[in-house]
């Protein structure tokens, strides 16, 4: 049998993310709120471009947050569940 995700996000998390992002040539200003049982606010800035540390700064951005927020690591690379 396959393996279960422990992070699952639709059974586990009962929370929503909802993200603002803007990028420009040098950085990438990722907003998000993210509300459950509460709301929190995080912000997050990253280089626009940065390939030795990722491919993408706003996908990067969402994976940090939501391995933040939820204490569940999403790997560089692994899809962002969205569901």
């Amino acid at each position: 049998p396959k393996p279960q995700n422990p992070c699952r996000f639709s059974i586990k998390f009962n929370m929503f993310f909802d993200f603002s992002i803007d990028r420009g040539g040098t950085f990438t200003d990722i907003y998000c709120e993210v509300s459950g049982s509460q709301t929190a606010v995080h912000i997050m800035k990253l280089l626009s471009v940065d390939p030795q540390n990722y491919d993408d700064a706003p996908t990067e951005g969402i994976r940090r947050i939501i391995s933040q927020v939820t204490e569940c690591e999403i790997k560089r690379g692994q899809p962002i569940p969205t569901h």
